[in-house]
């Protein structure tokens, strides 16, 4: 455990072992795969001479079984039975002389004779290379027993030849022999397609036919070759070179076939195998070692990251203490700039007051110039007795001080700082509210305030006070806007769907510039003269609805100036 723990941390030593483990390996895989690769390489090149060895001795039986049996054919026929009958020996010789032609023309072979029971020739077709003056005693032999004479003849030029004989019999006696030579050169022709050295040898261990390729091999043993595949070297005309070497015995013909493989497959084979495990051991070494300098890698980088992590730990816990006090700092700021703007809220109330105060002012004192005169008015009507028209005038003095107070309760109602829970706001109401303290300023700028009816259900999510606040600013923004212009209007409407309520203030103006547009919602920005307003109205309202979910946009009014949208959510009917 001990030793494995020190391979497992120290890289070097991972390496010099992997190194073994791939010689160790690449060592045993050869020692296995290459004779196993060789064993199937001979394997593979014996069927492949069994298979030549097959075809060629059906090759051989079928060239010597034509003439075999035109010898037959030829010896029963009645006209050569004939010619050896003849007492005349010209007309003989002359008739014989003509057919053994014909016979070798048609034939094919190299040579006909026929041939008296004497050995002695009495006509030939070949004058030349297959003319033996002296038959073979064995063809003789063989012809007058009645037989099938078959012998491998060695000629005198140091060719060979195979003959076959037959008897020629007339009334039981043998009168003639037929004698028929196959030129051996045939089969090296047959043979010069293939692309291995073949050839046969006689009984006595002789080459007697073999194809181009065997001739070039100037020291072949062909004694040596036996029934069972073996390697041998042949000297050739430029080198030595290995084969596969195997031969069949052909027992009618006494002959043995031999065929020769070339051993370079094998050689390669073994070549191939070697490189192919050699590579493969490599490309596993190489895919390990990979691994493990990716492991040792790891291992390093884990190590790293673990002392970074102490570090960093420690610094995370600096820097959490510094950020429990950097949060409650934000709180206690948070809290300190609600309170802010809870005031500024409150202050921009004040400030539309202020600003509309010219025209409360007007509101209040138009009433109470009222009711001192119709006070006065009744006072005389009574001492005239006039009693019913002194109870008018009272009648209207009430109703002055009821508008007044109505104002009054609207305008407290208005500068009371609001709550900040979202509760259902009936919209009815919030829009009589807004008209009522709107309307002093609208008539002051003699600007027509017109409000559309709305559903008396319709409810939304958010703050009375509030929204009540965001209804004033836009509105006094629109009794701005369009005082003076050929209008002089503004116009309330509200839309609602099943999600949403959409509260529209449009105004007859000259509308907001495209310049304008992006900052319109910011603080401190206003198009009013100095001391008509701070610029905080629009700024309030976005924040307002934001904070009831909501969302406000500027868009272009059908009176022609500008129009806003106040967006809220609707309450969700149970």
């Amino acid at each position: 455990m001990e030793v494995l723990r020190r391979i497992s941390n120290n890289f070097r030593l991972q390496v010099a072992c992997l190194i073994g483990f791939v010689i160790v390996g690449a060592l045993a895989t050869l020692v296995v795969g290459v004779p196993w690769t060789e064993d199937r390489e001979r394997a593979a090149l014996e069927a492949d001479m069994n298979e030549v060895l097959a075809l060629q001795k059906e090759t051989i039986n079928g060239i010597f079984d034509k003439f075999r049996l035109m010898t037959g054919v030829v010896a029963r026929q009645p006209d050569v039975s004939m010619l050896f009958r003849t007492q005349n020996k010209q007309i003989a010789q002359f008739t014989a002389e003509q057919l053994v032609v014909r016979f070798a023309g048609l034939s094919g072979a190299a040579n006909v004779q026929f041939v008296r029971p004497d050995g002695n020739v009495l006509a030939q077709a070949n004058n030349q290379r297959f003319a033996p003056q002296r038959i073979d005693d064995f063809l003789i032999d063989a012809a007058s027993q009645g037989r099938l004479g078959r012998a491998t003849l060695q000629l005198a030029n140091g060719d060979s030849a195979y003959g076959f004989s037959k008897g020629v019999s007339s009334n039981g006696k043998i009168v003639g022999i037929v004698v028929v030579y196959v030129d051996l050169q045939q089969l090296g022709d047959a043979w010069g397609v293939l692309s291995d050295p073949i050839y046969v040898t006689d009984r006595l261990n002789r080459q007697i036919a073999s194809n181009q390729l065997a001739s070039s091999l100037v020291d072949l043993e062909v004694h040596a070759i036996s029934t069972n595949a073996k390697l041998i070297e042949v000297e050739g005309l430029l080198a030595t070179s290995q084969f596969m070497a195997k031969s069949e015995y052909l027992p009618l013909l006494d002959w043995r076939l031999a065929v020769l493989k070339s051993y370079q497959p094998v050689e390669r084979a073994k070549d191939q195998i070697l490189i192919i495990i050699m590579l493969s051991w490599i490309v596993v070494g190489g895919l390990v070692f990979v691994a493990l300098q990716r492991r040792h890698i790891a291992v390093a980088r884990l190590s790293a990251q673990k002392a970074t992590a102490r570090e960093l730990e420690h610094r995370v816990q600096l820097r959490t203490s510094e950020l429990r006090k950097e949060y409650d700092d934000r709180i206690a700021a948070e809290a300190a700039l609600r309170q802010a703007q809870t005031e500024l809220m409150q202050s921009a109330k004040l400030a539309s007051i202020g600003q509309m105060s010219a025209a409360l002012s007007h509101e209040y004192n138009q009433p109470i110039a009222a009711i001192r005169a119709y006070a006065d008015n009744a006072q005389t009507f009574l001492e005239q007795g006039k009693e019913e028209t002194a109870k008018d005038n009272l009648a209207r003095i009430s109703s002055m001080t009821e508008r007044m107070a109505k104002l009054s309760k609207t305008l407290k109602s208005f500068a009371r700082k609001p709550g900040t829970t979202l509760r259902d706001v009936e919209i009815v109401p919030l829009l009589r509210e807004a008209q009522t303290l709107v309307e002093p300023h609208a008539n002051d700028k003699k600007v027509e305030l017109e409000l559309v009816d709305v559903d008396p259900a319709l409810t939304v999510k958010g703050g009375s006070l509030r929204l009540s606040q965001v209804l004033v600013n836009l509105l006094s923004n629109g009794i701005d806007a369009a005082a003076g212009s050929a209008k002089s209007k503004v116009l309330l409407t509200t839309k609602s769907d099943q999600k949403e309520v959409v509260f529209i203030v449009e105004d007859s103006g000259s509308g907001v510039q495209t310049k304008d547009r992006e900052t319109i919602f910011d603080p401190f920005v206003s198009n009013k003269d100095v001391g008509e307003g701070l610029g905080l109205g629009l700024s309030i309202a976005y924040n307002i609805v934001h904070d009831f979910n909501g969302d406000i946009e500027l868009g272009a009014s059908q009176l022609g100036g500008a129009a806003f949208y106040v967006r809220l959510p609707r309450k969700t009917q149970d």
